[in-house]
């Protein structure tokens, strides 16, 4: 499946509000499953855009979606990784759903987007 096909099931899965297949888009997006060493930068941006609005900030599903950031991080580039650091340091306080403030405070907190020097 391409990522482009990947993406479109993510956004037609958040229309259905199917949060299994909202974790089974996310996990379509990854490196791994696309055969690729690394996430392009514009996924990261998409996702990025994607979550940044009233919508998302009250879904169930941002936590999930979140989740992507935690399981590509080996696979996100330095500046993907900054793009991520900067979104969660503007919005991350925004969400509401527990898992969602779960996840940011993990993604802030941990490893996942430190960038090796």
């Amino acid at each position: 499946m391409s990522i482009e096909t990947a993406f479109a099931q993510l956004l037609g899965c958040i229309a259905a509000n199917d949060a299994d297949g909202v974790q089974k888009a996310i996990f379509d997006l990854g490196a791994i499953h696309n055969g690729i060493k690394q996430i392009p930068d514009d996924v990261v941006e998409r996702i990025l855009t994607l979550l940044r609005s009233e919508r998302m900030y009250k879904s169930h599903h941002s936590g999930h979606i979140l989740n992507f950031f935690e399981f590509e991080a080996p696979y996100l580039s330095d500046r993907a990784k900054n793009l991520c650091i900067g979104f969660l340091n503007a919005h991350g306080d925004r969400f509401e759903d527990v898992h969602s403030h779960q996840v940011v405070a993990e993604l802030r907190e941990r490893e996942y987007l430190k960038i090796k020097k």
